[in-house]
């Protein structure tokens, strides 16, 4: 490989795992893994690794000098083959090793993954039209982001499962068919072999005239997903959409702005995993914070301002006074409760266990995961996690009940349930 080449390679992967970092969390993120006890041949150029979720990337950096097909044979099809040989070590061979950055060498999960992505990133610019999918004879599908379509859908999805589902309903709507973006400004001197291209394969075809990221505001707009003006095409073997413009419609939108607004809150979640959990080296950190990053933006949103009103509710209480907050979501059950720097370890645990014990005896072991977060006013987070417990015996329950009825607890109690949208008024 030439030595330019070579930068222009290693300024594009660095581009996209800056990108992945501050979206995903370099936690979760392998840059350039290596198959570390086989061959030390770089894997593809980027891994990420979340719960039961597997995303392998390949970057492509290289110059567009005008013709289309051979820029295509240098970049997409080169992307694929490295893709599917990422694919075929990762899971056709036997254990493998990789190495994040910041930990020792693991086994790669394979037996724990059950959703894989393949996506490539091409980062070259000035192309007047190119695919955004590769169907392969296998079933499989690959998504193909161009650089600018990457980063907004990477900033503007900036969760794990955010991103997954626009991934899973952007395969669905284009799955089995041929997809091009189109440049509204199609250069008029295409050469006759681009302009051949563009014309063949146009059975199960769409060509989307405008950017993805124009497809991305219809994706908001319609709450999170396509609408049927895209979908529906069953009388139509060749669709044309014009969605140019669509994006900073959408972005200047009153919408956007009180999406952006809202989600401030959102970002509660993401800094307490970034420097309250990951950062200690304590039994379940990560398993905790897993769960909290399971979580969308949404409801991240529903948990920040859930801890913003309890925050405040705890520094405006009696001098001594304890206080929780609950929130559910889906199985997961989130309960935030005061502490005092007075108590002692002792005091702190026996808390954890009446919060826990109380709070799974009122709803009647319905989550399959408790998240315990006691705050002090400092504010200093400290935490416990319940997954998978069992029901208690009835000797324990009927102890719970007392404490329930002399605390008072849960006799006043009304159950908040928070509503958040999209585009909240």
């Amino acid at each position: 490989m030439a030595v330019d080449s070579k930068i222009r390679g290693d300024e594009g992967e660095n581009f996209v795992n800056e990108i992945a970092y501050k979206s995903f969390f370099k936690y979760w993120c392998y840059p350039g893994p290596r198959y570390e006890n086989g061959d030390k041949k770089e894997i593809c150029d980027l891994l990420i690794i979340f719960n039961d979720i597997c995303i392998i990337f390949s970057v492509k950096n290289y110059e567009f000098k005008g013709n289309h097909l051979r820029y295509f044979n240098n970049t997409i099809e080169k992307a694929v083959r490295q893709i599917n040989g990422a694919y075929k070590t990762l899971f056709k061979k036997g254990e493998v090793e990789i190495k994040h950055p910041d930990r020792d060498i693991e086994e790669f999960p394979r037996n724990q993954i059950k959703k894989i992505f393949k996506i490539i990133i091409n980062l070259g610019e000035g192309l007047d039209f190119y695919d955004i999918t590769r169907n392969q004879n296998n079933a499989d599908f690959i998504t193909i982001f161009d650089k600018e379509t990457f980063q907004t859908i990477a900033e503007e999805l900036d969760t794990v499962p955010d991103f997954i589902d626009y991934l899973e309903k952007r395969e669905l709507l284009f799955k089995n068919k041929s997809v091009q973006v189109v440049s509204p400004y199609l250069s008029k001197d295409l050469n006759e072999n681009d302009r051949k291209f563009l014309s063949e394969n146009i059975k199960d075809s769409i060509k989307i005239i405008g950017s993805e990221k124009d497809l991305l505001a219809y994706f908001f707009t319609n709450v999170r997903s396509f609408p049927k003006a895209i979908t529906d095409n069953s009388e139509n073997d060749y669709v044309v959409i014009n969605i140019e413009g669509a994006w900073e419609i959408f972005k200047n939108s009153p919408n956007a702005i009180k999406k952006e607004f809202a989600d401030s809150s959102s970002y509660f979640v993401d800094d307490l995993v970034m420097h309250e959990i990951l950062d200690r080296e304590e039994p379940l950190m990560e398993e905790i914070a897993k769960e909290l990053l399971s979580l969308n933006r949404l409801k991240r949103r529903a948990v920040g301002i859930s801890f913003e009103e309890f925050f405040k509710d705890i520094r405006n209480a009696p001098e001594g006074m304890i206080k929780r907050r609950f929130t559910e979501h889906g199985n997961l059950a989130l309960v935030f409760f005061n502490f005092f720097p007075q108590w002692g370890e002792d005091s702190l645990l026996r808390m954890f266990d009446l919060i826990f014990e109380t709070f799974a005896f009122h709803y009647q072991y319905k989550h399959q995961t408790f998240i315990l977060i006691g705050v002090s006013s400092d504010p200093y987070f400290t935490f416990q996690m319940h997954k998978n417990y069992g029901r208690f015996d009835i000797e324990d329950e009927e102890i719970i009940k007392a404490n329930i009825n002399e605390l008072g607890w849960f006799t006043e109690y009304n159950e908040q349930i928070r509503n958040v949208d999209e585009f909240p008024n």
